[in-house]
């Protein structure tokens, strides 16, 4: 498999257009497109790009040697469901940045809030 099809695999597994997978990457769509279909090859700097964004192991991307995503990065779902999420404009592109904001006591009011929704005898 070509490093195009394994940049492929990537958005696919991150459930992203080649748009919103480009727009994360600040690149073009129709320069994914042409990595894809291996008209073109990216440069190192693009693949720690994607590496970087979207948790992939460098030696998979390159090679195709061992998992996609190394067995310390965040979980696939997780990283599918951020990206899709940021390649929007939404409530909930809104409110995950919101949360990114909290600090330490603000999670500790929303964790004894949650708990307070969940368990009706507190």
């Amino acid at each position: 498999m070509s490093v195009g099809a394994r940049i492929k695999q990537v958005r696919k597994a991150c459930g992203l257009t080649q748009q919103a997978f480009a727009d994360q990457l600040k690149l073009k769509q129709n320069t994914i497109a042409t990595y894809e279909i291996d008209k073109t090859v990216p440069s190192n700097r693009t693949l720690l790009s994607i590496c970087e964004t979207f948790h992939v192991d460098e030696g998979w991307l390159r090679t195709g040697e061992g998992e996609m995503f190394p067995p310390n990065a965040p979980d696939e779902h997780l990283a599918s469901f951020l990206g899709q999420v940021m390649a929007e404009n939404s409530f909930r592109t809104r409110l995950l940045t919101a949360l990114s904001r909290l600090n330490d006591e603000d999670w500790a009011v929303l964790e004894r809030l949650a708990r307070e929704l969940t368990d009706p005898e507190t």
